[in-house]
């Protein structure tokens, strides 16, 4: 009352700047750290499996077919491992909705994940001390750990970010978002580049290892935040929480099978059975939990409308449900269309996730060897990306702790770069010297969170802005069918590569021609990724949203299955494996055009 009458209150024309929830600056710092974990650790795993496999021998002096062979098992695990860390996603929404909460949630999986990292570091020890079979069984549990504990933590992140805000803060909702993004793609573009270098300068244990540091400190810095988070508790009790968990492990059960098979053999009698067993199991599990507490899941509406069809005072399937459940019955039809537009998206990420696989094969047989001006690096580019990234980082937790840093002192740092530089230039120019320096194939792949932080507001500024001032925007569903025929497309420029690289020899070409590729591939991942997140959640009730985003993951999960079936195409030529999945994108975006053009939806409240 004093700061009032003193007339230091502001007045009601100048409200006070929303403030960030004190929780925000330990979900960045947590964020950002995580994903430098995830994508380093994922960034070498195909190049150290290969090498596992062919037991760290020359690839010249092996048999061609043993090469071919680690490689197309090192294309299978490593998409196993992807789709595994998705198909998760469900699981772990489910346990943090109905039965442990976000925070809980997100905190257990992290320990969880980092025992993941410390056993890929064993392994990589392991290897170096020549036990490759010790190496191959750990790499395994490690990489199981850490797909279980990522698809644990996705769901979850997002959403606890979003629980913070309450309120008058709500308009920073959006700009946290924005922060949110761009630290994931920071944390991304750091690892993939430092990662490789790690791995050929230090070996597996150190580039395992370091991903595994930064995961304790993004559990570190999230335990350090929990009584700033708003913590919201799970919609439901233990048992029906532990009935949830259990019945959505158990419906997973076809895909465990399948992941389980392509990689070490199939016998029809024993999946077909284990599969039938654990979706009956599920069923069975879900009728229980309707019958303690009746909802108006896509299941129960599903069934009762079975049940009872015909007796609807309504025409259609579900008008039954919709008599007995109301407005809540609307979410299955709902989910239902949603997931026939969702089925050709699964052949987008059966290309897009390859950048981390057999792009990187690709590149490792071209020429990786950059001349750069030896002062100017030295002296200025290297020094001053470290200091511009340790900048950025304590301007950005100042910024989200609402102490941001002076204006003048941002305008001086600027400065001194620019005089750094220039001197740099004039050292340079006087001495002339230049150096080659050789870079790691796993490398090639920081184009693509490169290009993310580039194509985001340039698409913004000068495609949706543009149409929509001129009254033509450029809908969700036609968005994605453009990003669908982009990423087909960048499998046409990769194998077109591909092609002269077996026509030429290895080194021919320089592995710069990979950023044409990466750029329409990062095009079409913004223009399907992102706006199938937007298409699915307009068009999906809010019971069902949860729902929606678990469905738009399973698509990434079964995008990656279909690599692992399509893998023994490598042991023909690289260039027809390419070529076979640049037809196949281009068929799903056709496919998917006549959907979008038939697609009659409802838009839903956020």
């Amino acid at each position: 009352m004093a700061n009032q009458a003193e007339g230091l209150a502001p007045s009601s024309e100048q409200a006070p700047r929303p403030r960030f929830p004190g929780g925000i600056p330990y979900i960045v710092a947590n964020e950002g750290a995580e994903r430098f974990s995830y994508y380093g650790m994922r960034q070498i795993l195909y190049i150290y499996l290969v090498g596992l496999f062919l037991r760290f021998v020359s690839e010249n002096t092996l048999p061609a077919e043993a090469v071919s062979d680690a490689k197309i098992h090192a294309t299978q695990v490593t998409h196993t491992f992807f789709g595994a860390a998705y198909m998760f996603t469900l699981l772990g929404a489910t346990v943090a909705d109905r039965l442990l909460g976000k925070y809980r949630t997100i905190f257990w999986v992290s320990l969880i994940y980092c025992v993941g990292h410390a056993v890929l570091a064993v392994a990589g020890r392991l290897s170096v001390m020549g036990d490759y079979a010790g190496a191959e069984n750990l790499m395994y549990v490690g990489l199981g750990l850490i797909a279980f504990a990522a698809g644990g933590i996705k769901p979850c992140i997002a959403a606890n970010l979003g629980d913070q805000f309450e309120g008058e803060n709500k308009p920073l909702l959006d700009v946290v978002f924005q922060i949110f993004y761009y630290i994931i793609n920071f944390g991304s573009f750091l690892s993939t580049m430092l990662t490789p270098y790690l791995y050929r300068k230090f070996g597996p244990e150190v580039a395992f290892g370091v991903p595994g540091v930064l995961m304790f400190i993004a559990t570190a810095v999230f335990w350090a935040g929990r009584h700033r988070f708003v913590r919201r508790p799970p919609a439901a009790t233990p048992i029906l929480g532990l009935l949830d968990t259990f019945a959505t492990l158990a419906l997973f059960t076809p895909i465990f099978v399948l992941l389980w098979g392509v990689n070490h053999g199939w016998d029809p009698l024993w999946n077909i059975g284990i599969t039938v067993a654990g979706l009956s199991l599920g069923a069975t599990l879900a009728r229980i939990r309707y019958r303690m507490e009746p909802h108006a899941s896509v299941l129960s509406v599903i069934a009762y409308s079975v049940k009872h069809r015909g007796k609807g005072d309504g025409d259609g399937f579900f008008a039954p449900a919709r008599q007995h459940f109301g407005e809540a019955a609307d979410g299955a039809p709902a989910v239902l269309r949603i997931a026939l537009v969702f089925v050709m998206i699964t052949m987008f990420w059966a290309l897009y996730d390859q950048h981390a696989s057999t792009w990187v094969e690709q590149a490792r047989h071209m020429n990786l060897a950059v001349t750069v001006p030896k002062i100017f690096w030295e002296v200025f580019f290297l020094p001053a990306v470290v200091a511009a990234v340790l900048y950025s980082a304590v301007w950005l937790m100042r910024y989200v702790s609402n102490r941001p840093l002076p204006r003048a002192l941002n305008v001086g740092f600027a400065g001194a770069l620019v005089v750094w530089c220039i001197g740099a230039i004039v050292a340079q120019a006087t001495s002339g010297d230049w150096q080659v320096l050789q870079l790691d194939a796993a490398q090639s792949s920081s184009l693509n969170p490169f290009f993310i932080l580039i194509t985001i507001p340039l698409f913004n500024v000068f495609i949706y802005r543009p149409l929509q001032r001129r009254g033509r925007p450029l809908g969700l569903l036609t968005r994605m069918v453009i990003g669908m025929f982009l990423t087909s497309i960048s499998f046409v420029a990769i194998a077109l590569i591909q092609v002269y690289l077996e026509r030429n020899g290895d080194g021919s070409l320089h592995v710069a021609w990979q950023a044409l590729p990466y750029l329409l591939l990062t095009s079409g991942e913004v223009l399907v990724s992102t706006t199938g997140l937007e298409f699915a959640y307009s068009q999906a009730p809010a019971s069902m949203k949860s729902t929606i985003l678990g469905l738009f993951y399973l698509t990434i999960t079964l995008g990656n299955v279909f690599v692992i079936f399509m893998a023994p195409l490598l042991k023909l030529q690289f260039s027809v494996f390419f070529w076979a999945f640049a037809g196949l994108g281009a068929g799903a975006a056709l496919i998917f055009w006549v959907i979008a053009s038939m697609y009659k939806g409802k838009t839903y409240a956020t």
